[in-house]
């Protein structure tokens, strides 16, 4: 909270310097001589029988102008703080903290007797700093639905490592630490999911789902309450295969290409997700994208929107297909076109054409488990330590299990995430867009101000509004 009284004492100080230069300007054209006025230094005692007003009255021109010069010096003065020190002008400048309320509305009531867990396999901390986000907004004390919230160790990694501490630190009501046997991988993830308590509803939560919307979870928790025949419960994920073949025809995909030469300057704006803060693609109409173009040469390259929508065949996306593997899976140039698209349709309000209303039941096909809910004792009442050694979590369940116990796989079509990236997406790394999620998680969702700052801000900005434009204390005009 130190920074409000900083934030008061810096524009209590440009007004009084601004109001200081001003005076000092208004005594120094006073005494200056103009045309038909008297000199500066008179020749001979003023009459004092002349009035103030009669002074005035005869230079009346000499006043008229001081007056004007006094206003103008005084904005110079204004304009001056304003650009020089950002919280003297912080109140007539754009914000975006919509991430700022502690309260979120969902048409979804959660259940009074029901404990919602969130099960986050955690390795990297360049992803975690974003979705941590994301789990604050979703904590039941912000208006949440996660009581709680297991962070799984799954890296030997120090930086993240002490970067975990600092989470669990952060909300040790909330949070806890759990480990597995080992560092699990494809057939050992089974010794983490035979760590769950039963009676619980899960929502697991890859460590590098990188936007969640706010609906989401209450969405797949609703859905598996409700239908409690269900096995699992996916969210309608981006850079999540076979999903994209139906946004890309569901009109939620737009053009894209990556920029053709390196940009002498970026904006480093607080809203750089933004397409719309970039410059759109310009190009020969002809151009096609290639799958196995290599991405431009120069560190974090952006993608730019195509301005006409009728490219988009000739795009990455128009090469998605109904495929668990394949280019739809392995391609970073299709993830890249995905990821830009959704920030567009996030910025343009638009995440309708992602969703479906009715849920889609995957039979016998494969979805991927970055995001889903699940209910304990379903899966531990299959043994997980038992599971087949040659069959991964993801196997066992979403294909093995649903397909024994006749239980179905369904996706939820308004519980929209985003996955960044997937191990043979590497080149993804060279664009910029985990520093769009970056952005987007500062701008838009982050908590980073509780409600005692934000009020404490707003009085404070409109207290500078007001004096700005009055008379300060102990003058008279």
């Amino acid at each position: 909270m130190q920074l409000f009284p900083l934030l008061a004492l810096e524009i209590s100080l440009g007004r009084v310097a601004s109001f200081s230069v001003t005076l000092y300007a208004c005594l120094v054209l006073r005494e200056r001589s103009y045309p038909g006025s008297h000199s500066t230094v008179p020749s001979s005692p003023p009459d004092d029988k002349m009035s103030m007003f009669g002074r005035f009255q005869e230079s009346k021109k000499q006043w008229r102008n001081c007056i004007v010069a006094c206003f103008a010096i005084y904005a110079l003065g204004f304009l001056f703080f304003y650009y020089s020190f950002p919280a003297f002008g912080d109140f007539a400048r754009p914000h975006h903290h919509h991430a700022v309320s502690v309260t979120k509305h969902s048409k979804h009531v959660k259940p009074d007797n029901i404990t919602v867990s969130g099960l986050v396999f955690y390795g990297r901390q360049s992803r975690v700093e974003i979705m941590k986000c994301y789990i604050e907004r979703n904590l039941v004390e912000n208006g949440g639905w996660l009581d709680e919230v297991l962070w799984v160790v799954n890296t030997e990694q120090k930086g993240d490592l002490r970067y975990l501490e600092e989470v669990l630190a952060s909300n040790p009501k909330r949070y806890k630490k759990i480990y597995s046997d080992e560092i699990a991988g494809t057939y050992t993830y089974k010794n983490i999911w035979k760590k769950l308590e039963r009676g619980k509803y899960y929502v697991k939560i890859d460590d590098d789902v990188v936007w969640i919307d706010d609906d989401a979870i209450p969405s797949l928790v609703t859905r598996k309450v409700q239908n409690p025949k269900d096995f699992v419960v996916s969210g309608n994920i981006i850079n999540n295969p076979p999903l994209g073949f139906f946004h890309m025809r569901m009109g939620a995909i737009h053009p894209y290409f990556p920029e053709a030469f390196e940009p002498f300057s970026v904006t480093n704006a607080t809203d750089y997700w933004r397409p719309s803060r970039h410059p759109s693609w310009d190009g020969p109409k002809k151009y096609k994208w290639e799958l196995k173009n290599e991405p431009p040469t120069w560190p974090h390259h952006r993608w730019l929107r195509v301005p006409d929508d009728s490219m988009l065949d000739q795009t990455p996306a128009a090469e998605l297909k109904y495929d668990i593997w394949g280019d739809s899976y392995r391609n970073w140039a299709i993830a890249s076109q995905m990821h830009m698209s959704l920030f567009e349709n996030i910025e343009k309000k638009q995440l309708d054409l992602y969703r479906f209303e009715k849920t889609w039941t995957m039979y016998e096909d494969r979805i991927r488990i970055n995001f889903m809910c699940i209910y304990s004792d379903d899966i531990l009442d299959t043994d997980p330590e038992n599971w087949p050694p040659g069959r991964g979590d993801e196997d066992m369940i979403v294909l093995d299990l649903p397909k024994k116990l006749r239980r179905p796989v369904v996706i939820q079509g308004d519980a929209l995430a985003a996955h960044y990236q997937y191990m043979d997406q590497k080149k993804l790394e060279s664009t910029d867009i985990l520093k769009r999620y970056q952005s987007i998680a500062k701008d838009k969702y982050c908590l980073n101000l509780d409600a005692e700052q934000v009020v404490a801000e707003a009085d404070l900005k409109q207290r500078s509004i007001r004096g700005l434009f009055s008379t300060p204390s102990g003058y008279d005009v």
